[in-house]
């Protein structure tokens, strides 16, 4: 009886053995005749092996802060952080303005500084103009010393230039823009006289001092009126003299289309300080002798 039981669980096994390896061989014929086919047409029409679809997600709700800018918990960065990363990595003024922009690839050199490096300038349209911009033009001037004396007080002054009217004196000149017009604008120029300031003019109520912000010296104002305060300087602009002075009474006209270097800006108090100086003195000219 023991060995009937042994006998019907091994025939079992086999017929169970068997089953699976017809089942294995049939569905390796399946396949091959699968490929063939799939050969024959140029595609597949077996199953193919492929990643499961991805899951179909809503919009994305993005964030105008940069990822940089988040902590690891995803909120802003603390004060405490933010001042420790500033004294860890300084403000750059803009990049590359440590290297010498003449010898730089022209796909890199930065164009502003670029031409106060060259001391060239540029053509800026009437909308960059404001009033209160601290600009560099040039200024054709009559060597007033040679025409008015006849002496060739200036022959060796690398400024001067003949021309058949006479001796042109020919200089860049800083200028603060102070009013827009249609075809031109008006600037107030600045002068040192030859580094002299105010102490020979006749006039000094006329002019008003000129301090650059970045300047750490203390120097008292020339005259009565104070000071105009730079609040921006571009960079690669040197320190302002300390003898500079605004002439108020002395505006000049300019056309738009003619090259300039823009140099920085005046501090709104500064401009409305110079407005107000031009409105008082400017009506207030000599009357002529009788």
């Amino acid at each position: 009886m023991a060995s009937s039981v042994s006998i019907g669980r091994s025939l079992a096994v086999t017929n169970l053995f068997d089953a699976k390896k017809a089942a294995v061989k049939d569905r390796q014929s399946r396949l091959q005749s699968d490929r063939e086919r799939g050969d024959a047409s140029g595609t597949w029409t077996s199953v193919q092996r492929t990643k499961p679809p991805a899951l179909e997600r809503g919009p994305q709700q993005t964030s105008s802060r940069s990822r940089h800018s988040l902590t690891p918990f995803g909120g802003p960065p603390s004060a405490a952080a933010q001042a420790r990363r500033q004294a860890v990595v300084p403000p750059r003024i803009k990049a590359g303005s440590h290297y010498k922009q003449s010898c730089l690839p022209v796909n890199e050199r930065d164009p502003e500084l670029l031409q106060i490096e060259l001391n060239a300038g540029r053509i800026y349209r009437k909308e960059e103009f404001r009033p209160g911009m601290i600009i560099r033009g040039i200024l054709h001037e009559q060597d007033y010393i040679a025409a008015s004396s006849g002496s060739n007080i200036t022959i060796t002054d690398r400024n001067r230039t003949e021309s058949r009217y006479g001796p042109i004196c020919t200089k860049w000149r800083k200028m603060i823009v102070l009013c827009i017009y249609q075809d031109h604008y008006s600037a107030i120029p600045l002068f040192t006289h030859n580094g002299n300031g105010l102490m020979y003019k006749k006039k000094p109520e006329e002019f008003i001092s000129i301090k650059d912000h970045r300047a750490r010296a203390d120097v008292p104002p020339q005259n009565r009126h104070g000071y105009l305060v730079t609040e921006k300087i571009n960079h690669g602009i040197d320190l302002f003299n300390v003898k500079s002075t605004a002439h108020v009474t002395y505006a000049l006209a300019r056309k738009y289309d003619l090259p300039i270097i823009k140099e920085g800006s005046l501090t709104r108090d500064s401009l409305n300080h110079l407005i107000t100086l031009f409105n008082y003195y400017a009506p207030r000219h000599e009357q002529p002798r009788r």
